[in-house]
């Protein structure tokens, strides 16, 4: 039987069309709240990198120890202590507006850099997001203080471990 080139599509043909499209347009609308999650995960790593430079780079410039404190909104001035705030320490760890973060560590209350810039505290800081399976991690290792950041492959409700901070292309 052939068909007539003029004929239009058929009832079937619509509605596999329509279907189609309501699956893509699902993909669509779910997939940017899954890569802004994502974003906040990475952008609060990028920003506990950043606290740790800027502490470095204070202790250095001022030639003298200085601490930050840790907390769940990020890089702050030392509650109580010895050491000074490292001036231009302080960093927030999300944008305003951005997704709430999860935050575990086994930092001490202060971190503490000495006037030559090396950090004499290690640990092990893991982010995660209430919409996400994964977390990020964040590990400072010592005596020079090197850095490293990854996929936590441990379940975070668990004590941390630095062994669980893995690359990203780690399996």
């Amino acid at each position: 039987m052939d068909r007539d080139p003029c004929a239009g599509f058929s009832l079937i043909e619509l509605l596999l069309a329509v279907v189609m499209l309501g699956i893509l347009a699902s993909i669509a609308i779910a997939s940017p709240a899954a890569v802004k999650h994502n974003l906040d995960l990475e952008t609060g790593l990028r920003r506990l990198r950043i606290g740790v430079d800027r502490g470095q780079m204070a202790a250095e410039r001022n030639q003298q120890p200085c601490a930050l404190h840790l907390t769940p909104q990020g890089w702050q001035p030392p509650v109580a202590g010895d050491l000074p705030a490292c001036r231009g320490g302080s960093l927030d760890l999300q944008d305003q507006g951005a997704s709430p973060l999860i935050l575990r560590s086994n930092l001490p209350d202060v971190v503490r850099f000495t006037a030559n810039g090396l950090v004499l505290d290690s640990s092990l800081v893991v982010l995660s997001h209430p919409q996400r399976n994964h977390a990020l991690c964040f590990v400072i290792g010592l005596p020079l203080g090197i850095t490293r950041g990854g996929i936590y492959r441990a379940d975070i409700n668990t004590p941390l471990s630095s062994s669980q901070c893995r690359p990203r292309d780690a399996r």
